[in-house]
């Protein structure tokens, strides 16, 4: 014997509210509807559900069970559709966001920390590494977002959707009282004679550091550190007179600002576009849709004033 469940949950609100006259406004039905579903069900079950003659309506033991049912139904389906509206808010649901090692830990993290923040029920995974490997994930929807710098890209535009952040430059970072930026003008031969930090052979970084740096003359450079963290090469940098090339973003941190400097060296080349990449051949995801929102929001919040550090895409 099959019992539809709205019927138990039209009886749990006859049960609740006394009358079928009352519950029938509630459930926006007619009183005669009702009547005839409570005749008809009886009929089936073969046992009352309400004791016969009296006002307000006394339900049985058997009306008392089944419309206990009826309440976790109509509460089941309460928290279904509130379930379904943190989803749809982008408030529920896992997130794999992926990019470079220095970007997740200068960049990505921070705008992943106030994410999540405003969104405590989602979980995020963060994968720091290094191209094609990105591509290949994101393109294969092992990652749902690639925040990087676009020229890195291969991908073809039916594979990924791209949408530029912001633009930024290169820059030598050295400590704040680095001796270098207590002298006028900067020569290549100045540079030659520092010490430097080497990023990963793996790394962007590494390829843009030997550009930029060939673009003003430098040939030759006495390599003191090599690592992949930012967090090593930012400590290196404060406690030394080592030198190295960022991404001026890097320097964005109040107490990075405070203690690093960019050196007065300007280099022939392009800005370097920014942005996000995520899969074309996926369905539409709100908490996707979200991160994507809150990634603009955090872009134009670091771009503040004239000369920001954040240059926005155009």
């Amino acid at each position: 014997m099959n019992i539809d469940p709205r019927h138990l949950e039209q009886l749990a609100a006859i049960v609740e509210f006394g009358t079928f006259n009352e519950a029938a406004k509630r459930l926006g039905t007619s009183q005669s509807a009702l009547s005839r579903m409570i005749a008809n069900l009886e009929t089936r079950i073969g046992v009352p559900l309400f004791e016969r003659s009296s006002r307000p309506l006394i339900p049985t033991e058997a009306g008392k069970k089944l419309a206990s049912h009826g309440r976790a139904i109509d509460s089941t389906r309460r928290r279904a559709l509130e379930d379904l509206q943190i989803v749809r808010q982008g408030m529920s649901g896992e997130l794999k966001i992926g990019a470079p090692p220095f970007f997740c830990e200068r960049l990505v993290g921070d705008a992943i920390s106030s994410f999540l923040q405003q969104r405590p029920g989602i979980e995020v995974k963060l994968a720091a590494e290094y191209f094609p490997e990105l591509e290949r994930k994101v393109q294969l929807n092992q990652l749902d977002v690639v925040i990087c710098p676009l020229r890195l890209l291969s991908a073809s535009k039916d594979d990924v959707a791209i949408e530029p952040l912001f633009e930024d430059t290169h820059v030598i970072v050295a400590r704040a009282d680095h001796w270098l930026l207590k002298q006028g003008e900067i020569s290549a031969n100045d540079l030659e004679e520092a010490s430097w930090i080497s990023h990963s052979e793996n790394s962007m970084l590494q390829s843009d550091m030997a550009s930029a740096l060939s673009s003003y003359g430098v040939r030759n450079l006495k390599f003191a550190f090599q690592t992949g963290s930012a967090g090593a090469i930012l400590e290196m940098l404060r406690h030394t007179d080592f030198l190295t090339v960022l991404p001026r973003y890097a320097l964005r941190y109040s107490e990075n600002m405070n203690k690093l400097a960019p050196l007065p060296v300007r280099f022939n080349s392009s800005l370097m576009s920014v942005g996000m990449v995520t899969p074309t051949n996926r369905l539409d995801s709100p908490l996707l849709t979200a991160f994507a929102s809150h990634m603009r929001d955090y872009v134009a919040k670091e771009s503040p004033g004239s000369s920001p550090l954040l240059k926005p895409a155009k």
